[in-house]
């Protein structure tokens, strides 16, 4: 029995010191937690939430504490499994750069590294400023969608939230946040027709809000009955439309566009072709000769001659821009000037006839009325009407001045433009017919088509038809250019 006994206990021995090797196992610190996350801007004395996460390579519960960089750093927070999103709040009490690390402890107090660093800005609440006024329409139809852009900027560079208040006691939601000087776009539909003052207001990620914007002005009209149709020449805001139409004996409508071309618009408002000269504005009017030639004057300083095809028949360079329009004399002289100051006369060949030397540029030219009555306006806002003896008939104040040249129809309808946005239409005694807005200024002249449509541009970069109630009037010189085909000369036909 004592020599088993004596077996025994080391058998025992052994498994007891297996048991004691396990229970003893070195525990090991925590991993070093997340880099911290949260704002990254702050106001002074505003609390801010910041989270990281950590965990313990024995899964054991952990606790974590931040350090702030102001000197301060807090109290170990609460046990949190291993992993778990830990969320401490802080406030700065004075502004500067700020670095937020965090560090992690386990139930045996073993602690980890420091975790790398988040920046933090802290500054005064300060708000963004107050947004330039928002971009978009200024005339729209009841019913239809219309979008609007605005951004402000915050003096921090703080991102910035944006709403629109669309003039009508409704206030869109807030955007989401964007960086400063970010554009924010956003529609609206009104249903009701009339003048609306869309404004836009920002916050920052503190809800510090700025001034409301000064307004944009939408007109919302019923829908519209008037217009035939309208073709696009540019697609830009910053366009120069001088040119007014000139119709051909098949109804095509030719006017110049400030992107360097030449349209040829169907009487449907489509595109029959475009020709483009050198890289500048053609503000001239285009003339049509009796071969069907089109005759006009580019910025590019040439003045050219299309074939009806849109071949080039000729062009003709002088030393500085072609504005004016060509005027075709009944031996098929061409008359043009140029802002060299010099009056040209060109043969048809496109030699050289003579030439006359100015002192500047001028621009407009009345119309005359079946009666005798002479129409034109002037810079005062005012289109005059005046007797054959020079008294005066009537005048009719616009909203700008008028520097296009009246148009006048064969029942004595007055149609003009104004740099107020409108194409007016005037009785015979002046009063109003009607007007209607395009988008921009009118500088170009109207004309009348052979079944009453009335041809102009704007400067909002569209040709426009509208429907009209009689056709050119058979006058000495009814329209700019005297004719449909803008020939400047009398006898050139309608």
């Amino acid at each position: 029995m004592l020599k088993g006994r004596s077996v025994l206990i080391p058998l025992l021995s052994a498994a007891l010191l297996v048991v004691g090797v396990s229970s003893c196992k070195k525990n090991r610190p925590p991993d070093v937690p997340a880099v911290p996350n949260g704002p990254a801007v702050c106001f002074v004395d505003t609390t801010y939430s910041f989270t990281t996460t950590a965990t313990d390579p024995d899964g054991d519960s952990v606790a974590v504490r931040f350090a702030w960089s102001d000197s301060s750093v807090s109290n170990w927070s609460g046990w949190f499994g291993s992993g778990d999103v830990v969320a401490p709040t802080h406030a700065w009490s004075d502004t500067g750069t700020y670095q937020v690390c965090a560090q992690a402890q386990d139930q045996k107090e073993r602690s980890s590294g420091w975790s790398g660093a988040h920046t933090v800005q802290v500054v005064y609440r300060r708000p963004p400023d107050t947004p330039a006024a928002p971009t978009g329409p200024d005339i729209g139809g009841q019913d239809s969608s219309y979008t609007f852009a605005a951004a402000a900027f915050h003096p921090d560079s703080i991102s910035v939230s944006i709403r629109f208040s669309w003039g009508d006691g409704d206030t869109s939601d807030w955007s989401a946040f964007v960086a400063s000087g970010e554009s924010v776009a956003m529609s609206r539909v009104w249903s009701t027709p009339a003048t609306y003052l869309v404004t836009v207001q920002a916050k920052d990620t503190g809800d510090a809000l700025s001034q409301w914007s000064a307004p944009h002005s939408i007109v919302i009209r019923l829908p519209d009955t008037l217009c035939k149709w309208r073709f696009q020449l540019a697609a830009r805001w910053d366009v120069y439309l001088y040119s007014s139409p000139a119709i051909g004996p098949d109804g095509t409508i030719y006017v110049g566009s400030s992107d360097s071309s030449l349209y040829a618009v169907n009487p449907d408002g489509t595109l029959k072709w475009r020709y483009l000269t050198g890289e500048r504005r053609v503000r001239s009017s285009a003339a049509i000769g009796s071969d069907g030639t089109v005759y006009f004057g580019s910025d590019d300083n040439y003045l050219y001659a299309l074939n009806p095809d849109s071949t080039l028949k000729w062009r003709y360079q002088t030393g500085d821009d072609v504005d004016a329009s060509p005027a075709i004399a009944s031996d098929g002289t061409v008359y043009f000037g140029s802002d060299d100051s010099n009056l040209y006369a060109l043969n048809p060949d496109s030699t050289l006839k003579w030439r006359y030397q100015t002192g500047d540029k001028v621009y407009g030219s009345p119309a005359i009325g079946s009666d005798g009555t002479v129409y034109f306006g002037s810079d005062d806002y005012y289109l005059y009407a005046l007797n054959p003896d020079s008294t005066l008939k009537w005048r009719y104040l616009t909203g700008s001045s008028v520097h296009a040249s009246p148009a006048v129809a064969s029942d004595g309808t007055v149609y003009f433009g104004s740099d107020d946005d409108y194409l007016y239409a005037l009785n015979p005694n002046g009063s109003l017919k009607w007007r209607y807005r395009a988008g921009t200024d009118i500088k170009s002249s109207p004309t009348i088509g052979p079944d009453g449509t009335i041809y102009f541009t704007s400067e909002d970069g569209y040709l426009y038809a509208l429907k009209g109630t009689g056709t050119l009037a058979n006058s000495a010189w009814p329209k700019f250019r005297h004719d449909l085909k803008n020939t400047g000369r009398v006898g050139g036909g309608r």
